[in-house]
């Protein structure tokens, strides 16, 4: 038996009654990495929920606010969003008053994004509420532990 598979195979062993065994999956990665984005997706969820915001508006956002005038290609990409879905996402922040659309001056078949005031205010609320769910998120890993995985996981590059 391999030491990947005799190490499950003790884990699901030291179980408790009741518990069910998650076999190799206890050797993958993938697995705890999806567990944890589920947790972390529906916490943000419920902490932007105040903001009229999910955690993609936020970062459609947050990218904008932090690259003024960028174009929605650009932000589609650097976010891994379809650009036929980004359209729709910019509309909606359009029409609530957060972002502007306007002829980039360098290529005028694209639009520069920009914040409106009302969206550098929710967006400034928001990351008081993105804030509070990362000190969640910190105390549920633990402090090192969450240091090291934010470390890791912003090194990983999309091919």
């Amino acid at each position: 038996m391999s030491k990947s598979v005799n190490a499950g195979a003790q884990r699901d062993a030291a179980k408790p009654t009741g518990e069910i065994g998650l076999g190799e999956l206890e050797n993958h990665l993938g697995y705890f990495v999806r567990r944890l984005q589920h947790w972390i997706f529906r916490d943000v969820n419920a902490a932007l929920a105040a903001v009229e915001l999910d955690v993609i508006l936020y970062s459609i956002l947050e990218t904008i606010a932090a690259n003024p005038g960028t174009t929605q290609i650009a932000v589609a990409g650097a976010l891994g969003i379809e650009r036929a879905r980004m359209v729709g996402l910019l509309d909606d922040l359009q029409q609530s008053g957060l972002i502007v659309r306007e002829r980039s001056e360098q290529d005028r078949r694209a639009h520069a994004l920009g914040l409106t005031p009302r969206g550098r205010m929710i967006l400034k609320k928001a990351n008081v509420a993105v804030a509070a769910h990362e000190k969640r998120v910190a105390r549920r890993l633990g402090a090192g532990n969450y240091r090291r995985a934010l470390t890791a996981l912003s090194q990983f590059e999309m091919d």
